[in-house]
């Protein structure tokens, strides 16, 4: 791949547009072997190589199915009379993580978001605050008002967004612009005091049903005894995980606790019955 399509691959996924990489990897013609182009779901295609526009809507209409399940896979097809043998490698769109609010517990959940994979946005609407030196990982640092940002950001199944914010009347604000929205986040994860978050239910819960608060976690994080912003970061991301991937939270030792205790003392019994054994 060459400097200029990779920069359109790495600008993809930073759009966060699920992105497919075909390589030619058998045709007769030997100078097309190992040329590339770029697929997005929509159609929308880019190459550099001299593949011809038949032939590349040959290959978008063949790879229908991987773009629906999301996977990579080798693809036949027959193209004037032609063989032909591409991989399409698939590259998903990284989730998107938007923090608003940049205080203390912003600065360990963006480095842990940023180490997860997530594509990470740090939103405030204080400059000394929304600053690249706070955070060097994220990969955008914005300083706007919240009530402007989230009118515009591109939502979807693959948008994690955090309320972290100072007060009450912006956690409001920035709420009721994300339930008012038609596309809808993964998640909205929002801190705060049981008194905080009663005020700002009691403000909203006139204007929305109850369903579109399906998506809302509060207070935000898994029960773990958290203090620190550190161990806080820790619970919030655990909580992300947890939904990203459909999985229950508990821990892992939980169903298999009372067979693993059988198992050790059968351990332990069959390492002491080796041992007299050995003695005898």
């Amino acid at each position: 791949m060459n400097e200029s399509m990779y920069e359109k691959l790495t600008e993809a996924l930073n759009e966060r547009k699920n992105t497919f990489l075909l390589t030619i990897t058998s045709h007769p013609e030997k100078h097309l072997i190992g040329a590339k182009a770029l697929l997005w779901p929509d159609g929308d295609f880019y190459t550099e190589d001299p593949i011809s526009l038949d032939l590349i809507k040959s290959l978008v209409e063949k790879c229908e199915k991987l773009i629906k399940k999301n996977r990579s896979s080798t693809i036949h097809l027959q193209w004037n009379e032609v063989s032909i043998e591409c991989f399409a490698e698939y590259f998903p769109a990284p989730i998107h993580l938007i923090i608003a609010g940049a205080g203390h517990v912003c600065e360990p959940v963006a480095e842990m978001g940023r180490m997860i994979g997530f594509f990470v946005t740090v939103l405030d609407d204080r400059a000394e605050f929304a600053s690249r030196d706070r955070f060097p990982l994220a990969d955008q640092v914005i300083c706007r008002s919240y009530l402007e940002y989230f009118q515009t950001v591109k939502l979807s199944d693959k948008t994690y967004i955090l309320l972290l914010t100072r007060g009450h009347k912006f956690d409001v604000l920035s709420l009721r612009e994300l339930l008012n929205r038609n596309e809808k986040p993964a998640y909205i994860g929002m801190i705060g005091s049981r008194r905080r978050i009663s005020g700002v239910f009691e403000e909203l819960k006139h204007d929305f049903p109850d369903d579109c608060f399906d998506q809302l976690y509060t207070p935000v994080g898994l029960d773990i005894g958290a203090q620190t912003p550190s161990e806080i970061a820790v619970s919030i991301m655990a909580e992300i995980l947890k939904v990203k991937n459909q999985k229950s939270g508990h821990s892992l030792s939980e169903k298999v606790r009372k067979y693993a205790k059988l198992g050790f003392r059968e351990g332990v019994k069959n390492g002491a019955a080796a041992t007299h054994k050995t003695r005898d």
